[in-house]
């Protein structure tokens, strides 16, 4: 009887144990750093070691392009998630290792822990730097460089190394472009200066890639008379000079230049180094993450991805799902807010982002999605006291984090929504959302709107340089494109009707 008794107590607590087993979920860790958040699934002793490998790379864009300006935008936030599969399933891409993207409230990255299979291939590291240098390029340099070079820049910073001695080499070829760039021959140069990356193959990708990283690494690495004309030539292209033409830049025209790039190639190519002593890296924290937030973070990245539209049912069901087993989370019931505002669920989100206001006053998130439900109500309404609840909501989501773009931009939207003249504080608060996260296209078109807007059509213009240079065929390059034309237009009607007026055109 005795024994009886002791097995069934060890298989109920058998049972027990597998049922917690069952539904329990691997632990997420976060770093933090000044320039980014990671956040990696299960425990990672190497995380400490990657976020300041983070760290360092970001002080190497800052020391080679002479960035001293203490402006530093919204930290990026990095994923690491356990298996590229999650990756491809996250990115709905089957092709990609990792991906870089916006929401409306940071820049982010999404990786696999897992190594790549060879060193042909692209790995995570490899991917995310490449990914940073063109966010790092947008925030300080957002300008119409040629899709050659905004391609280059990020292939010559995505290879660098970490040696055991703490210093940082770059400058390496990056492997995986040399089987195009070597047996395919480099691209050639006047395809190259001609086009953007749209319709190329794998074949081409390669090459076009390996080439502009080697004129990059070219420009950048290799002292002679080159390097003033690549400069000249760049320079002017971000001016904005008129009716360019590549091949009178550079002696003997684009066939010279070519010639010289085949010769460099057949070099030994110069690798530098930024020393320990040159370094300055800032403290780096490493934290388990709230289990509420660790359980939800992959439905968050599905959410702020750019989902579907008929995707957003089943992400609102997966986010209350965990929101349930958390009921004193006020995380869990803002992302459950923004979930269900964002599929159409708006009673739902209004009474959730209440939920968690009562339990974190402090919570902007949940601040956020009620200030866009009583926005939709004032407008209907358009009742003082309507309006007043709105923006009393906008105001305290402001006060919760003042580094958040999102109730900045709705402060502007709120008196757009409004009606009459913008209040400077207006522009202030989309000008600070743009500045905290300048990488977003929606915050950029819209500061673009409203420089048009106050007259500075010239502003707006400059603005949209880097969406309509963008190397990738878009519909929203396409649109930058159309909205630029249209703001030269009324900047060159501007200043001829100042110019018979006899005054200079204010914002010109």
């Amino acid at each position: 009887m005795r024994r009886a008794r002791f097995w069934g107590k060890m298989l109920a607590g058998l049972a027990v144990a597998t049922l917690a087993m069952g539904t329990a979920h691997a632990a997420w860790f976060q770093a933090r750093s000044r320039h980014f958040i990671v956040y990696s699934e299960g425990k990672d002793e190497k995380l400490r070691g990657f976020a300041e490998r983070l760290e360092k790379f970001d002080f190497l864009l800052r020391t080679v392009t002479g960035i001293t300006d203490p402006e530093q935008g919204s930290p990026v936030k990095v994923y690491l998630l356990s298996n590229d599969g999650k990756v491809k399933a996250l990115a709905r891409n089957p092709n990609i290792g990792g991906f870089y993207t916006t929401s409306d409230r940071t820049a982010f990255a999404v990786l696999s822990r897992e190594g790549k299979d060879s060193q042909f291939d692209f790995g995570a590291e490899e991917i995310l730097f490449h990914e940073y240098t063109h966010h790092f390029m947008l925030h300080h340099f957002p300008a119409a460089y040629p899709a050659w070079y905004v391609e280059g820049f990020a292939e010559f910073f995505s290879v660098v190394k970490f040696p055991k001695n703490g210093s940082i080499e770059f400058g390496h070829i990056p492997i995986a472009r040399v089987p195009g760039l070597v047996l395919g021959q480099p691209y050639p140069l006047k395809q190259l200066f001609a086009r953007d990356t749209e319709g190329l193959g794998a074949r081409d990708g390669d090459r076009y890639y390996g080439t502009a990283w080697l004129l990059t690494h070219y420009y950048r690495q290799h002292k002679s008379s080159r390097q003033a004309e690549i400069k000249r030539y760049l320079t002017d292209l971000a001016a904005g000079v008129p009716d360019i033409h590549p091949p009178s830049y550079f002696d003997g025209g684009l066939d010279g230049l070519e010639k010289d790039l085949k010769a460099y190639m057949r070099q030994r190519h110069y690798i530098a180094v930024l020393t320990p002593k040159e370094m300055k890296i800032d403290a780096i924290t490493v934290s388990l993450l709230d289990p509420a937030q660790g359980d939800l973070i992959e439905d968050e990245l599905r959410l702020i991805n750019h989902p579907r539209t008929e995707d957003l049912p089943g992400i609102v069901t997966a986010i209350r799902t965990t929101a349930a087993r958390y009921p004193g989370s006020a995380y869990a019931l803002a992302l459950l807010a923004e979930a269900e505002w964002a599929a159409e669920q708006k009673d739902a989100a209004l009474a959730d982002a209440d939920r968690a206001v009562a339990i974190d006053p402090a919570s902007s998130r949940a601040y956020a999605v009620r200030a866009q439900a009583l926005l939709e109500k004032a407008h209907d309404s358009d009742k003082a006291e309507d309006w007043k609840a709105a923006l009393t909501s906008i105001v305290r989501a402001n006060r919760a984090d003042t580094e958040d773009p999102v109730p900045l931009a709705l402060f502007y939207r709120y008196h757009a929504m409004r009606g009459g003249k913008m209040p400077d504080l207006g522009y202030d608060g989309l000008y600070k959302a743009f500045t905290l996260l300048p990488q977003s296209p929606e915050y950029r078109f819209n500061f673009a709107h409203a420089m048009a807007i106050k007259g500075d059509y010239k502003a707006a213009s400059i603005l949209l340089d880097p969406i309509a240079y963008s190397p990738h065929g878009s519909e929203m390059r396409d649109n930058a494109l159309r909205l630029k034309a249209g703001f030269d237009a009324q900047a060159a009607e501007k200043e001829k009707g100042a110019a018979k007026a006899g005054s200079p055109a204010p914002g010109s």
